[in-house]
């Protein structure tokens, strides 16, 4: 409605170089009608025997999106239009009108909302839970920790990275390589997991004989050598067919079939997450990226869904820079969330942060029956204006539709979006110390706490077990990362079907131990002698190392100078031995350092 501050039409002048020009009429014409009606503020008199000049028609102008970009990044909030005298019509709720360019298809990023104050009664799709759960009927309470492993990581997919890491390495021709079989290569997967319950600072380190370092079971499975030779060629993709135009073709195979086991052996229940996750990696990658609220602030950023209940991983994508979104199947001005496809028209209830958030999405996914809820960006488009200055616990909300957003002061101003929420206050059990009254919460906010922490949950877990070593192979640390998650799928697939409850590392333990018995064969290998004490005992004397039929002058590596703890070690020959211990021995001072002290 017009008021004494906005007279409906505005004065603004236009018409170019036509600076005599109000509102399309000429300044004579202008002045004739003033003169006719009166002194200006005659326009708004108080008597009711005057209507109105002006009446509000009900619709606002809607900046384009080119119009609201320039004005937002003037501002930096960007412009909606809001009623702030709102009438209680039912024309107000008459107001999401969207534009059809893609033959009929809806651009969610080209809407039309008129926000009101009106209370807001949310229309909640129904989920059916019914089917929610493991959907395969070969794993049951009997089954093992590695059947639940080996259902989401299958051996299929383990003879494809065989096949590759063989051919990656005859094509490095590695020297003395010996084909993996897949006993072999779930023996390494299980020594890769073994190796964070035993923290070391180097790989090396398993296999040392210092009594200190020294663990056998690592030896005893698989050699040192060969150990660290499968891991340089470990690999997922055939180098002679790789995509140019695809940064995760080395390992987008694999990614793909184990995201596409998650979603066929489980179906969530009704409440979902999309979140950020991190895996640390600070060597050079073009699209490394950086979170400083993440644990590891540097790496390759991954967009997780995750099911709020059980804490399982449903699907996620990897941050590529711009070619991520041409890489996916995208609605029109969603964004990264747009990729929920799956779970759509079953009433599910999406939570988001206010990376993903807002109305578009929201429109997008209640048009879809999926309920949204999730923090929201002041300046995001189609936002209403709360500009309002609030104190602690007050709050501001506008309604359109089928869409709330409030603005609720708490330590700071927290800006909320949902479809699934009545706009009301929850009063806990806890106490403000400063009021000595029960503290009241919105509903919305109370559920977004509760639900939205499942990834960092997820991320939490798997930093207790995950078996990432450090490597300047980029997507070596993504297949590490991958097997992690499916050691967490599993654990959670375990537990909805057994009710003992079995930590994650307890669990990880289980599984280990249960590869290595169906895969493993101990190696057969060197024994390691005690030392011999009794060449400080005996009277020893040196001699001349022996001549043989190959040489006249023969000669033996010192045995001192060769395995010395006190010094440096090195290569040196010797003419002279001790016969009793047959052992070569440089005459001075080794001879006697060999059989006067038990360490050297």
């Amino acid at each position: 409605m017009a008021s004494r501050e906005h007279a409906g039409p505005s004065r603004k002048r236009v018409g170019g170089d036509n600076s005599n020009n109000y509102c399309g009429l000429e300044a004579e014409e202008a002045a004739y009608i003033r003169n006719i009606v009166g002194d200006e503020k005659d326009l708004y008199l108080d008597s009711d025997d005057y209507e109105e000049p002006f009446v509000d028609s009900g619709s606002e102008y809607i900046p384009s999106c080119d119009e609201s970009d320039e004005e937002s990044a003037e501002s930096g909030v960007e412009e909606t239009n809001v009623e702030e005298k709102i009438e209680t019509s039912t024309e107000t709720n008459d107001t999401l009108e969207r534009s059809n360019e893609d033959a009929g298809e809806t651009d969610y990023s080209r809407l039309n909302l008129i926000w009101t104050e009106n209370d807001f009664q949310p229309m909640v799709h129904i989920f059916d839970d019914s089917g929610s759960g493991v959907k395969t009927d070969s794993l049951n309470e009997n089954s093992l920790e590695i059947d639940y492993f080996l259902n989401l990581f299958t051996e299929s997919m383990a003879e494809d990275i065989i096949r590759e890491t063989n051919r990656y390495a005859m094509q490095q021709q590695e020297k003395n390589w010996k084909d993996v079989d897949i006993g072999e290569f779930f023996i390494f997967i299980a020594l890769s997991m073994l190796m964070t319950r035993s923290k070391k600072l180097d790989v090396k380190e398993y296999w040392s004989l210092d009594p200190l370092l020294h663990t056998p079971v690592f030896g005893k499975y698989m050699s040192r050598d060969r150990y660290l030779q499968i891991l340089k060629n470990l690999h997922f993709a055939n180098n002679e067919e790789a995509d140019p135009n695809n940064r995760l073709y080395k390992v987008k195979n694999i990614l793909e079939r184990v995201k596409q086991r998650f979603q066929s052996q489980f179906y969530p229940f009704q409440n979902l997450v999309i979140d950020e996750s991190m895996i640390l990696f600070k060597g050079r990658l073009s699209f490394k990226q950086y979170i400083k609220t993440k644990r590891h602030r540097f790496g390759i950023k991954l967009y997780v869904l995750c099911d709020c209940e059980t804490g399982i991983v449903l699907d996620f994508i990897v941050y590529i820079g711009q070619d991520t979104y041409k890489m996916m199947d995208n609605v029109t001005g969603l964004g990264l969330a747009g990729c929920v496809k799956p779970y759509l028209n079953k009433g599910h209830s999406l939570f988001t942060d206010n990376f993903y958030s807002s109305p578009s999405l929201s429109m997008y996914l209640f048009d879809h029956k999926t309920n949204s809820c999730g923090t929201v960006r002041a300046n995001r488009r189609h936002m209403p204006n709360l500009s309002e200055k609030l104190k602690k616990g007050d709050i501001s909300w506008r309604s359109c539709n089928n869409l709330l957003v409030f603005k609720w002061k708490d330590r700071r101003d927290v800006t909320m979006i949902t479809t699934m929420h009545e706009n009301k206050f929850i009063t806990l059990d806890k106490i403000d110390r400063l009021t000595d009254e029960n503290v009241k919460k919105p509903l919305c906010v109370l559920e977004y706490n509760e639900k939205m922490g499942a990834v960092d949950r997820s991320d939490m877990m798997i930093s207790s077990i995950d078996c990432m070593r450090k490597s300047v192979k980029w997507y070596k640390k993504l297949y590490f990362h991958t097997i992690d998650i499916c050691l967490l799928n599993a654990h959670a697939m375990w537990s909805t079907k057994n009710p003992v409850k079995m930590s994650l590392a307890k669990f990880q333990l289980n599984l280990i131990r249960q590869i290595i018995s169906r895969f493993g064969t101990a190696r057969k290998s060197k024994s390691v002698s005690m030392p011999d004490l009794s060449r400080l005992k005996d009277r020893h004397f040196p001699c001349l190392v022996p001549e043989t039929p190959k040489s006249k002058v023969p000669s033996r590596r010192c045995v001192v100078c060769s395995h010395t703890e006190q010094g440096q070690k090195k290569r040196k020959v010797s003419r002279y031995m001790c016969q009793i211990c047959d052992v070569g021995l440089c005459i001075v001072p080794c001879f006697e350092t060999y059989h006067t002290k038990s360490k050297f």
